[in-house]
């Protein structure tokens, strides 16, 4: 396979006023409204989905569709496209910049560059920046402060790496059941969502980052199932959605947010049409997208689709044109995850009548308005007056403290918690994941007790009881440690198989020495590790949650963290 020489281009090419809609072709507006999914803009996927595509080819995409903006980060390195081949599985962060700022010179509009970076920012997709606390840990530390500076600090590392858009925060309330409990800051409780998410999001589009509200119109107390697999729906009559979610939603509308993102979710309450029926999902309602969120709840910015790739969206039409149409006619203004060919179909449908053009005005005008707002349009934009090693430091410090601040308490039957250095010679640690790369994230824990004088035995999974037994005649401290998170494992949000297997023997012995803990799904202690008598949540598995879990153990922090969600469930409503 032959690769071409990578050009970098360091500046735009071209500097360009805020364009007048006069001035744009059909076909260039319509380009505004879209984002192609990397795997057809990097692969030649019409022959050989391994085959990249050149700086040309790209180039000529580019030109021709005048795209307002592209997907970026980790959906590219995931799908293989050898970019950076010493990345391991992630992306140079300059060369990313590079890259971006590269395709935005082909452009006659700045391009948006957007990533989901969604749950521990900029670190999880570009090599050399922060993986930070996620979203429970942030509603866990209740810090409007911190937050505001982790926004700012968050966004400067995603500039870093030639990012603008940021498809977060999710603002979603959900039940215990859903995906959605371990994506927003605090579920349970609209008024510190809506002050510590409002905090957030000023501190990111403060330094020229676009936020991004999601997924609306949100979802209710009841529904767990994943608009990924199937069709969910949100049952809240209006008065019961408007009471919590839909008032989280005009709060953070009202407080500046620039983009929101629309899910697949249905509404019936709002719009009980029925497609092959099942309720229409809220992308494709009228009713929906213009008469409640840009009419009734007054929303001024940019309205982007969830991917369209998704089943509850793929499943509502059979024809992609038809789909493509639909999304645009409800009044969303950007199309997430589109396939090439989509500028050309909509343009058809344009000319045809099928389409407004009026439609495509408003959209195209509401992108260009937040690029001005962003600063796209000012020369030095893609080159950030701070450099990423800079901003990381700060960025390390503040999610330490944040990390610190957060770590819960759950339950301390015994009074083991904080142990004494001197009484502990040796731990145990046990893992229980469905990611098998999470025993090698658990060494930065191991290094934490040996740095304490502790010598540790590292375990995947509990075999049966003599394992349990030799535990505790081994151990001065066991720590049996639980790893799930959204879509870790892709479906229900659990342990099962042998990984919940090990529970049925742990803790029957050394009880009073060992501590369970949850660095994701924080109904571990509830739903699987109902034995255990010390419990911990720290809401993710990032090295500065880890350390803090430490230091917590041995008393050198307190345990100050406030649960983000409710720790026992209300039983009438299960």
């Amino acid at each position: 396979m032959v690769r071409t020489k990578r050009k970098i281009v360091r500046k735009r090419m071209i500097t360009m006023k805020k364009p007048l809609l006069s001035e744009l072709t059909l076909r260039e507006k319509i380009g505004q409204c879209l984002i192609p999914y990397p795997w057809y803009f990097y692969r030649e996927c019409e022959t050989d989905y391994r085959i990249q595509r050149t700086d040309e080819e790209r180039k000529a995409l580019i030109q021709e569709n005048q795209f307002g903006a592209y997907w970026e980060g980790l959906k590219v390195a995931n799908q293989g496209v050898d970019l950076v081949p010493e990345a391991a599985g992630k992306l140079d962060y300059e060369t990313n910049r590079q890259m971006l700022a590269m395709h935005s010179s082909w452009t006659k509009i700045p391009a948006l560059m957007a990533a989901d970076a969604e749950h521990e920012g900029a670190g999880t997709q570009f090599n050399g920046l922060t993986s930070i606390c996620g979203p429970l840990a942030l509603g866990a530390a209740n810090s409007e402060q911190d937050l505001f500076e982790l926004g700012k600090c968050v966004a400067k590392e995603l500039r870093c790496a030639g990012i603008n858009w940021r498809w977060a925060p999710p603002v979603d309330i959900s039940n215990r059941f859903s995906l959605a409990v371990m994506r927003s800051i605090s579920p349970d409780d609209p008024d510190k969502m809506i002050r510590l998410t409002n905090s957030y999001i000023k501190g990111m589009q403060s330094e020229g980052l676009a936020a991004t509200a999601k997924h609306f119109p949100g979802n209710d107390r009841y529904e767990y199932r994943d608009g990924h697999f199937c069709n969910s729906i949100l049952s809240s009559s209006e008065e019961e959605w408007w009471s919590e979610q839909g008032r989280i939603f005009q709060e953070i509308f009202d407080g500046g947010v620039y983009s929101v993102m629309v899910g697949f979710t249905s509404f019936p309450a709002i719009d009980d049409t029925k497609i092959n029926e099942e309720y229409i999902p809220s992308a494709f309602s009228k009713k929906i997208v213009t008469d409640l969120l840009k009419g009734k709840m007054n929303f001024k910015g940019v309205v982007v689709t969830d991917a369209v790739e998704m089943a509850s969206c793929v499943s509502t039409y059979s024809d992609y044109k038809k789909r493509m149409v639909e999304l645009l006619k409800a009044g969303n203004d950007v199309i997430l995850g589109c396939e090439l060919r989509t500028a050309a179909l909509l343009e058809e449908a344009v000319l045809e009548g099928e389409l407004p053009e009026s439609r495509i005005d408003d959209a195209c005008q509401r992108i260009i308005d937040m690029k001005e707002k962003m600063g796209l349009f000012e020369d030095n934009y893609f080159s950030p007056p701070y450099k990423g090693e800079d901003v990381v430091k700060e960025t390390q410090a503040l999610n330490q403290k944040i990390a610190e601040k957060s770590i819960t308490l759950v339950r301390d039957k015994y009074g083991l918690i904080p142990v004494k250095q001197s009484d502990i010679k040796h731990v145990t640690i046990v893992c229980s994941s469905h990611s098998d790369g999470f025993s090698n994230e658990l060494e930065c824990m191991k290094k934490e007790f040996e740095a304490r004088g502790a010598t540790v035995t590292m375990q995947r999974r509990v075999g049966g009881k003599p394992d349990v037994k030799r535990f505790n005649e081994t151990s001065d401290l066991i720590i049996y440690v639980a790893y799930v998170a959204s879509h870790v494992p892709m479906g229900w949000p659990t342990l099962f198989g042998d990984e919940c297997r090990s529970y049925i023997y742990a803790f029957g012995e050394g009880r009073e020495k060992s501590i369970g803990v949850s660095m994701g799904y924080p109904y571990i202690h509830y739903d699987i590790m109902g034995n255990a008598p010390a419990f911990i949540n720290t809401y993710g598995k990032n090295p500065d949650s880890m350390k803090a879990f430490v230091k917590a153990v041995y008393g050198e922090i307190p345990l100050v963290g406030e649960s983000p969600v409710k720790l026992i469930p209300d039983h009438m409503k299960w």
